[in-house]
């Protein structure tokens, strides 16, 4: 068994914890009981439900696993004994946790089903064929705070040198201190680069020497200039990028589910801001 796998299910597990903590004490068993410490049980509905998908676990791996997860029930019911569980900055903590995990779920359950047509796939590929016969190189600027980040493209939209912003503001973990990336073609460069279906629409609707809008990813808002623009082959046919395709249209439809679902919430919402409450 790869460590990594391993690791997949103790992290699960570990999720699984953070909730009972949440809860307050462990739950009576409710299903057939793989495994127990004291008064803490999982039992197997409970261990499918942290399976990740596509994980086949085996007479081989299976006391492995259940032995991790001993090391964690273990490690959590000191936690309590220690009284970690009634610290007000780890309540703080774990009921984000809960919040983000039910946001994500609820994310996973309205963008699960979303259609995309042939039409709409050879509609794009119509438009952006041209596109995939090219290699680029960028810089960044990628700023986790959305208002620092507007305020430097303000900088550099007034003529600011971005490769000097870069060396001084930029959180990039990827291209440090302004570096250039390598040549990356769409669709199959770094997956910190080309691969994200937001980034790289920005990327590739660019001209040589032109900087992006404030492009947002998981890494933070990012600036994106593009450095070269180069032609590396001929025409690619739709059936080469056809997946591909079919992956950005979906993320795009995605987006505007999760768009129109917060329009529809916020119209119904009882919304009220007070940022200066914080400054008292």
């Amino acid at each position: 068994m790869r460590k990594a796998d391993l690791d997949r299910i103790w992290s699960a597990a570990a999720c699984l914890v953070l909730i009972a903590l949440v809860a307050g004490c462990p739950s009576k068993p409710k299903g057939e009981v793989l495994a127990r410490v004291n008064n803490d049980y999982l039992t197997k509905p409970e261990f499918d439900a942290l399976v990740p998908e596509g994980y086949e676990v085996n007479p081989e791996n299976l006391p492995e696993i259940l032995d991790k997860w001993v090391s964690n029930a273990l490690m959590y019911q000191e936690a309590v004994r220690r009284g970690m569980d009634k610290d007000e900055e780890v309540k703080l903590y774990l009921k984000r946790l809960e919040r983000d995990y039910l946001v994500n779920e609820l994310l996973e359950k309205v963008t699960s089903a979303v259609p995309v047509s042939q039409a709409e796939i050879l509609e794009y590929y119509n438009i952006h064929k041209d596109e995939f016969s090219y290699e680029v190189k960028i810089m960044r600027i990628v700023i986790a705070d959305s208002l620092s980040a507007e305020q430097t493209l303000q900088e550099i939209r007034a003529g600011a040198d971005f490769k000097k912003l870069a060396k001084e503001r930029s959180e990039d973990i990827l291209l440090e201190s302004g570096q250039e990336s390598r040549y990356f073609a769409r669709g199959v460069g770094d997956p910190r680069m080309g691969g994200d279906p937001n980034v790289e629409e920005a990327i590739f609707s660019l001209k040589k020497g032109e900087v992006s809008d404030l492009v947002q990813s998981q890494e933070g808002y990012q600036i994106i200039k593009l450095v070269d623009r180069k032609k590396v082959k001929g025409e690619v046919a739709m059936s080469e990028v056809r997946e591909y395709i079919d992956a950005v249209l979906n993320y795009r439809k995605s987006q505007e589910v999760v768009d129109n679902l917060l329009t529809s919430l916020r119209e119904k919402a009882s919304i009220e801001l007070k940022p200066d409450v914080y400054f008292r």
